[in-house]
């Protein structure tokens, strides 16, 4: 994977998973550039500074995003973004309608180093992703 030039943005409100995350990242996607969001306002400023970030990581429940409405206005505003869904919620459906608005994964937060790297590599390949059930 090509990675020196990748953009990810990691938004959740906890930062010790944002950490947990940024250090998991630094290992899977050696290069990349990290940035960490805390609230959907956040991520909205971040895009628009920054509209060639090629993937964002982003949290189902943090502030400023009620469900999937966060997901929808993250494509909505910023279409040329890819975006993963992280969250502690494991439920296949709520994991299927993130696919279907727009999601190219859904990452539990659960999920184990080589199923994460299975998601990204998905998505940058432009495929959407969910875990094996």
């Amino acid at each position: 994977m090509e990675t020196a030039m990748t953009r990810i943005l990691i938004a959740d409100d906890h930062p010790l998973f944002r950490a947990a995350l940024t250090q998991a990242l630094r290992e899977l996607v050696p290069g990349a550039s990290l940035v960490e969001a805390g609230s959907l306002d956040a991520v909205h400023a971040w895009l628009e500074a920054n509209p060639d970030t090629d993937l964002c990581l982003l949290d189902l429940h943090m502030p400023g995003s009620h469900g999937l409405a966060g997901l929808t206005a993250v494509r909505c505003r910023h279409p040329a973004v890819a975006v993963a869904m992280v969250s502690a919620n494991d439920d296949p459906e709520v994991m299927a309608r993130a696919i279907e608005f727009g999601a190219q994964a859904f990452i539990p937060k659960s999920a184990a180093p080589e199923d994460i790297r299975a998601a990204l590599n998905a998505v940058f390949a432009c495929q959407t992703w969910l875990p094996a059930p």
